[in-house]
């Protein structure tokens, strides 16, 4: 059993140390992408694409019925199986791909803006990539070929990030916005691909009861959780205009999208390898438990730097003229303290089989989020990013650790601990950065944020030390580390 928790924990470090690297790879893309791109085009190329984006995304939420997470889950699942899974998710791929074709004109008809109409049609083209993609994506994830899914993920975010700089460059306007997508997902199918050499058999459209349970319930927590991520678009995008939807669009993707770029292969890593010990409750809960203090401590604090720090940030990164972004990237910020934790609960309603709770769940959380939009949008963006984030906290939060104590074998404690901590340093870094002299916070956009960031990660390592959970886990991975090094 040593041997076998030996070899599990090389895997996952591993693991876990190829997806960081291929992330950080990522996230500086996604960086440069949005600075870039911030100098290249106008608020309004942003916004008509974000109006059109939550549509498309509504309708991909239909992409492989849940099936992709189910490959990864099952203990066994067979030759015959993934035929089934492959071609019910390309049926499924095309139909949707259809469905955002016949749906543009009312796109366009809705915002009253007919250059959507063709933003649609271009824009549906990767949900076709992406189902073709998802079977061998899966078995990747399955076996466990972290590093080559890591390899793949590169590539194209390198290929969208050029393609779609090299046409802003030349003058395509909002057009790069929806090219560059479109070549990124045929790069990922092309390397997904290429590595499994999987090959399909005759089609077939008839699949396991169970599966299509387990993949029913995962499509109905992404459906319903859909809105609380794209419905502040559309209403943004229809009643304040493109412009104000462009302010709000760069803010979102310059804080959200690095999170996302972290807890998403992350959940990569962690899925299946937790789906392989899902009967071993204090081994689950002693895994997800040291992942989360490690993943609170590198993501809060710098989160909470960029909060404390909203205005030089936005000048330092998109220039003056971008000003407007600042109070609403500050309210994302205070709503997406608690999110690199509270995503990961996902890991534990998978790898368990409770998606019926999950779904449950995400209607909850998708209807008070919806009401929380509806609430703010008199205020404009700024209204909409503040009402999430105070809703996030009362409403939320709370119900989430509740249902978690439930199903276990992580408690509400568990859960609330972890984030309480973080939250608390960070309270106290931003009554810090307050305190200090404006001759030194207004010197410079970079001497400001470097005094966030040092305040924010200094007093994280001190609150993280004094308590004996997080102490362990970091002095536990200090150690592994020296070790790594001697060797």
């Amino acid at each position: 059993m040593n041997k076998e928790n030996l070899q599990f924990g090389r895997v996952a470090l591993r693991g876990g140390l190829v997806t960081g690297g291929a992330q950080v790879v990522r996230m500086v893309i996604q960086f440069v992408s949005v600075v870039v791109l911030a100098r290249l085009l106008a608020p309004e190329d942003f916004g008509l694409v974000a109006s059109v984006s939550p549509i498309v995304a509504f309708v991909g939420l239909f992409q492989n019925l849940g099936l992709q997470q189910a490959v990864i889950q099952r203990k066994e699942i067979g030759e015959r199986e993934l035929n089934q899974v492959f071609w019910i998710s390309t049926l499924v791929g095309l139909v949707c791909t259809l469905v955002v074709v016949a749906l543009s004109p009312a796109i366009a008809a809705f915002y009253g803006d007919q250059r959507m109409t063709a933003i649609a049609i271009a824009a549906a083209l990767p949900l076709l990539l992406g189902s073709l993609a998802a079977l061998p994506l899966a078995l990747m994830n399955r076996h466990l070929k972290f590093g080559q899914l890591a390899l793949n993920d590169v590539y194209a975010a390198v290929v969208g990030l050029l393609v779609t700089a090299t046409a802003a460059y030349f003058g395509m306007g909002y057009w790069s916005l929806v090219i560059g997508p479109a070549a990124s997902a045929a790069v990922a199918l092309l390397a997904a691909w290429w590595t499994t050499r999987w090959m399909p058999g005759r089609p077939a459209f008839r699949i396991d009861r169970d599966i299509i349970s387990f993949g029913a319930n995962l499509t109905g927590f992404n459906l319903v959780n859909f809105f609380s991520r794209n419905l502040d678009n559309i209403l943004i995008g229809k009643f304040s205009g493109p412009v104000e939807l462009g302010y709000y669009d760069r803010a979102y993707k310059l804080l959200l999208f690095p999170l996302q770029n972290i807890t998403q292969p992350l959940s990569r890593v962690m899925i299946p390898l937790m789906s392989r010990i899902q009967e071993d409750k204090p081994r689950f809960r002693d895994i997800y438990m040291r992942t989360n203090w490690l993943l609170a401590a590198v993501t809060m604090p710098g989160i909470a730097a960029l909060t404390c720090a909203a205005e030089p940030t936005v000048s330092l990164l998109f220039g003056e003229q971008w000003l407007p972004v600042a109070p609403i990237f500050a309210w994302l910020g205070v709503a997406s303290l608690m999110q690199p934790v509270s995503s990961t609960t996902g890991w534990i309603f998978i790898c368990q089989g409770e998606t019926k709770t999950m779904f449950r769940w995400g209607i909850y959380s998708s209807l008070t989020t919806v009401l929380s939009f509806v609430a703010g949008l008199q205020w404009g963006a700024i209204g909409v990013a503040a009402a999430y984030a105070i809703s996030g906290y009362v409403l939320r939060v709370p119900v989430l650790a509740w249902l978690l104590q439930r199903v276990g074998p992580v408690s509400a404690r568990d859960f609330l601990y972890v984030q309480g901590l973080f939250v608390v340093s960070a309270v106290a870094a931003w009554f810090g950065y307050r305190l200090l002299p404006a001759a030194v916070t207004g010197s410079s956009d970079v001497v400001a944020l470097a005094c966030a960031v040092c305040l924010n990660y200094g007093l994280a390592l001190l609150f993280a030390l004094a308590s004996r959970q997080p102490r362990q886990v970091l002095l536990g991975i200090l150690s592994k580390g020296l070790s790594a090094v001697r060797r």
